[in-house]
């Protein structure tokens, strides 16, 4: 009798032990929808975000980047979302590169950008290539 038991007990421990819970898994993609969390300047000095500023959202799909940004209407009683850009994109390494609609790879003079993501949390830095100088750092949180 305690045989039969003691195998049952091990094969439920077995299989409860042997089950992959994704639920748990951290999602270290830059894929997703992010709303804006906090900015920085390019000296690392946090830059107050004003309340229609707080719902910008960044959608990123596989190929695709689009950026909704709110403005407070004249009146500042409202935010009014401004009209969304999106562009094709690319990531090499930690570099976000934007294409044009051929597929090459839009240089800017002005900024270069690179990302991390931590779990919920995505990092994007605005460089200025020409001097190598952070312009802006902005955190966004997974939604």
């Amino acid at each position: 009798m305690k045989t039969p038991f003691l195998l049952c007990i091990l094969l439920v421990t077995i299989t409860f032990f042997s089950c992959k819970n994704d639920d748990n898994a951290i999602n270290n993609s830059i894929v997703g929808t992010w709303k804006l969390a906090a900015k920085n300047d390019g000296d690392g000095v946090p830059i107050n975000l004003l309340d229609c500023e707080k719902n910008t959202i960044y959608t990123i799909t596989d190929n695709t980047f689009s950026v909704r940004d709110f403005e407070a209407n004249q009146d500042r009683t409202d935010c009014l979302p401004v009209e969304e850009n999106a562009s094709s994109y690319r990531t090499n390494g930690n570099k976000i590169e934007f294409l044009n609609s051929q597929g090459d790879i839009v240089v800017s003079d002005e900024s270069e950008f690179t990302f991390s993501v931590a779990a919920d949390k995505l990092e994007i830095i605005d460089t200025d290539p020409s001097i190598g100088k952070v312009v802006i750092e902005m955190s966004f949180d997974r939604q």
